[in-house]
């Protein structure tokens, strides 16, 4: 350890074995068995990512003393994220590097929002736009391209596992249809939909809309009620081998499930749960009764028992306008 060819130096393996030599004594004592009342230590418990999101104090410039003027980076402080940064840099002996051209700050804007370069006749309008506002606007465009909910897009859909096949067998079957939840990503992001929205039509947009249009079996859905359902394929992502041959259905389901739990924790709770599966879990901590705590909210729709191969779940979006058309 490390694996690779980055090696731990002599001075630090001899730190190790130092410590193993005395006892390996931890901050604390270790628990000597796990379970739901004591496995957590307070340490686990204020883990930075577990504590509610506060409102900082933004840094300001350091009061100055004669002799000793204001450092000039703060004079080109513009927002409190560049506050942030100078008051981290000058901490630790740096400050801003030199303003980017406006040549080059077009560049990085395009990639950063929408993932190509601007042409070269972009290039020469930003350049002869001599506005106070030119940079704004730019990015007001760019903002407002289709091409913004693709570039962004791409990072929510990754965090989702997003696959065009079921990635289970060596078939590895297409999902004809996965294209539709995608392209649900990019209009949210497009739209810039609220982000609680977001994951509440992913998690449970099949409980969003009308009961009256569950119970006519999903006939005639207008607009609003296929987005909320295609949302749901966020549910839909882990490795499913349910609809293949030759493979155990019952371990298959199961591994359907866990992988979607999987999914949900790294994505919306910032935590790992697999291991938890198995046994409660020392460094996240997570006990086993909770993995199966959180498995409970998913196992009315992904029941083992009663399941749907997948397509068996599709849902048909004729109406009955269509069909009298088609006859």
């Amino acid at each position: 350890m490390p694996p690779g060819n980055k090696k731990l130096t002599g001075e630090e393996v001899a730190v190790i074995g130092r410590w193993i030599a005395a006892g390996a004594v931890s901050i604390r004592a270790e628990q000597e068995k796990l379970d739901e009342t004591n496995s957590f230590t307070e340490d686990d418990r204020e883990f930075w990512a577990f504590q509610p999101i506060t409102r900082l104090t933004v840094p300001t410039a350091p009061a100055t003393s004669p002799g000793k003027p204001t450092s000039a980076a703060w004079s080109r402080v513009r927002n409190p994220i560049d506050a942030f940064l100078i008051a981290k840099l000058e901490a630790n002996g740096l400050t801003f590097s030199p303003e980017a051209g406006k040549a080059t700050l077009i560049r990085r804007v395009f990639y950063d929002l929408i993932g190509m370069p601007p042409s070269p006749e972009e290039v020469d309008l930003f350049l002869a736009d001599e506005a106070p506002d030119a940079y704004e606007r730019l990015i007001e465009r760019l903002l407002n391209s289709p091409h913004y909910g693709e570039r962004w897009g791409r990072h929510w859909l990754d965090v989702a596992g997003y696959a065009d096949s079921e990635g289970y067998t060596n078939d590895d079957t297409v999902r004809k249809e996965a294209f539709k939840y995608r392209d649900y990503v990019i209009r949210s992001f497009n739209a810039d939909k609220p982000f609680d929205q977001f994951i509440q039509e992913q998690l449970a947009g099949d409980e969003m809309i009308d009961p009256a249009v569950v119970s006519s079996g999903f006939k005639n859905l207008p607009p609003d009620a296929i987005e909320k359902l295609t949302a749901t394929g966020f549910l839909r992502m882990a490795p499913d081998g349910t609809g293949s041959g030759g493979v155990d259905q019952k371990l298959a389901r199961n591994q359907v499930i866990t992988d979607t739990i999987k999914i949900v924790a790294t994505s919306l709770l910032g935590l790992t749960v697999g291991c938890a599966e198995c046994h409660n879990h020392r460094y996240d901590p997570i006990p086993q009764a909770d993995f199966y705590r959180l498995r409970a909210v998913f196992e009315p729709a992904l029941d083992w028992k009663n399941w749907r191969a997948p397509p068996a779940r599709l849902v048909s979006l004729y109406t009955d306008a269509d069909r009298a058309r088609s006859a």
